[in-house]
């Protein structure tokens, strides 16, 4: 009888401590990228898949909350952020907010999005409203929507 409760006892330790185990919070063992990926490819075909096909994927990263990636984008010169969770099923947007400081975590990736520079010799100058030199080393484009 002491051996069969020896027994159940550990058998009780053993199945506690694997429950234990797979409701952790650390899930991959820390590392999501061990289990989940999200190509370039698998992207673009959510992108497709919600009519943002001419979007183009600037990067993909964990986001801020597990289970969740990042995608920045740049969709006709406006940058932004959505979020695809690790089965690829949903699309979240929105902005991530943390709770504690009360910080978007959304703008913070929007602002950190590099802003490309402007090709001057692909803007027709054909009727250009010039201050300045001409040939000066920086230019400065101004433009309106007379809309």
């Amino acid at each position: 009888m002491k051996k069969f409760l020896i027994i159940l006892c550990l058998a009780v330790l053993f199945l506690a401590a694997n429950a234990a185990h797979a409701f952790s919070t650390s899930g991959c063992e820390g590392d999501c990228k061990r289990c989940h990926s999200l190509s370039n490819q698998e992207a673009g075909a959510i992108l497709k898949k919600i009519k943002l096909s001419h979007a183009k994927i600037l990067d993909i990263q964990l986001s801020p909350v597990k289970s969740l990636w990042e995608i920045s984008l740049d969709d006709r010169g406006k940058k932004g952020v959505i979020y695809v969770d690790f089965s690829k099923k949903y699309l979240v947007s929105g902005h991530i907010v943390e709770i504690s400081s009360g910080a978007s975590r959304t703008a913070e990736s929007i602002q950190n999005i590099p802003i490309g520079k402007t090709d001057f010799s692909k803007i027709s100058l054909a009727t250009p409203f010039v201050i300045g030199s001409a040939d000066a080393p920086k230019k400065v484009a101004v433009f309106s929507d007379p809309d």
